[in-house]
């Protein structure tokens, strides 16, 4: 393998910095189409003070399209699009819209893990070679699912890559990768950054990696483990591959924003991090998915228990950023006060010209999601969005109790 020269990584990064594509466009004058569904009459006027929520902050914040969807007890309680799928061709946001998921997609390959651990054909913490043995790094034979999917197995992060044709195909985006195995060459140049349990570096090569080991226990590619542990059990539709090669049917449009406008991201090809950070869904979907996280019968309590437990480093501290088996976990204190914290477990993703959240608070039976098909300025401004939204039911269900009480 050849290495990058650190002068040639800075033109090439400058280069790819170029994301904006075709001409600039502004948002269409309002009022901007909206779609909503209430799933049950008592939700009614949480639902009515979190649309206006939406549309504030789709305003506010020059965003093309604003999803959200909200499920309690295993329930779409409401969900609603605000705005445009396609800003040029006047196409509305839907509820069926499909979104970029970016990190939010590791929570997804957690779920299928988790699902193949409840079924016993994987184990936490055995080696990625039990079922795998053609990985063509033999560094990383030893790892565990447990160590990859909580970012402490050493693989190296985008910026660590010293695999130059790999880097070059990351940064791009271009190539079709047409297997999780060939996309392992993208970072197979690499030896491991430190001993694997030591420390915690966040990478999605990871969950690359872990995918690679899905498909071995399941026997299947790994897009079609997703579809036989999640899409076809759960009854969600959306969720798929963000395929650069075919057409994905109801995917928004993504953008590029700033102070002048909006301009059309670049084409992208996700096929080298499909486990990490390329799957599409749409919001009511994903909240379905992480409502089922609440289902004993999808996952066992243990299991959950498991992946939901913040990992400690062989020292013993809890890594920095409270990171468990595919989500972060911890207590909410902003939500409802510094009295009363709520524990949460959630994932974000931030990818090319999308933002995703995907928070799921057990104590309160709640799973909320939320997209954007363009960046915020702060993803702490997004957060904000679905805290507002969330705030409004939690009131509702402290009037009159889930009916899990």
């Amino acid at each position: 393998m050849r290495w990058l020269h650190p002068a040639a990584a800075a033109a090439f990064l400058l280069l790819c910095a170029c994301a904006g594509h075709g001409p600039r466009l502004a948002l269409p004058s309002p009022p901007a189409p909206y779609e909503e569904m209430v799933g049950d009459p008592r939700w009614q006027a949480a639902a009515q003070e979190a649309r206006a929520t939406l549309e504030d902050a789709r305003t506010r914040h020059r965003l093309p399209a604003l999803s959200v969807a909200v499920v309690v007890d295993g329930r779409l309680a409401w969900a609603a699009a605000s705005g445009w799928a396609d800003v040029e061709r006047a196409v509305p946001a839907t509820l069926t819209t499909r979104y970029r998921l970016g990190s939010t997609s590791k929570a997804i390959t957690a779920t299928a893990l988790a699902r193949l651990v409840d079924q016993g054909r994987m184990s936490l913490d055995a080696p990625v070679s039990t079922w795998r043995r053609d990985l063509p790094n033999p560094a990383w034979n030893p790892l565990s699912p447990r160590q990859l999917a909580s970012h402490t197995a050493g693989i190296v992060d985008y910026d660590q890559n010293r695999d130059l044709v790999g880097l070059l195909n990351s940064l791009r985006e271009r190539k079709q990768f047409g297997s999780v195995a060939a996309a392992l060459s993208v970072f197979d140049g690499n030896g491991l950054k430190y001993a694997p349990g030591t420390a915690f570096r966040y990478t999605s090569f990871d969950t690359v990696l872990l995918s690679a080991a899905i498909e071995g226990a399941a026997g299947q590619p790994f897009l079609a483990v997703l579809d036989e542990e999640i899409a076809r059990p759960l009854a969600v539709s959306s969720l798929s591959a963000d395929h650069a090669d075919r057409p994905v049917p109801g995917r928004a449009t993504f953008y590029l924003r700033d102070d002048k406008g909006l301009r059309r991201w670049r084409e992208v090809n996700h096929s080298y991090k499909w486990a990490g950070r390329g799957l599409v869904s749409s919001s009511a979907d994903l909240a379905r998915i992480g409502a089922a996280w609440l289902d004993e019968g999808y996952i066992t309590p243990q299991t959950r228990a498991a992946f939901w437990q913040p990992q400690r480093l062989a020292g013993g501290e809890v890594n920095e950023q409270s990171y468990a088996i595919g989500w972060r976990s911890n207590p909410n204190r902003a939500l409802l006060g510094a009295e009363r914290p709520v524990w949460n477990v959630h994932h974000g993703g931030v990818s090319k010209g999308a933002y995703s959240w995907l928070v799921v608070y057990p104590e309160l039976r709640m799973a909320v999601a939320l997209h954007a098909n363009a960046r915020l300025d702060d993803f702490a401004d997004f957060i904000a969005i679905e805290q507002a939204v969330t705030r409004r039911f939690v009131e509702e269900i402290d009037k009159g109790g889930s009916e899990a009480e």
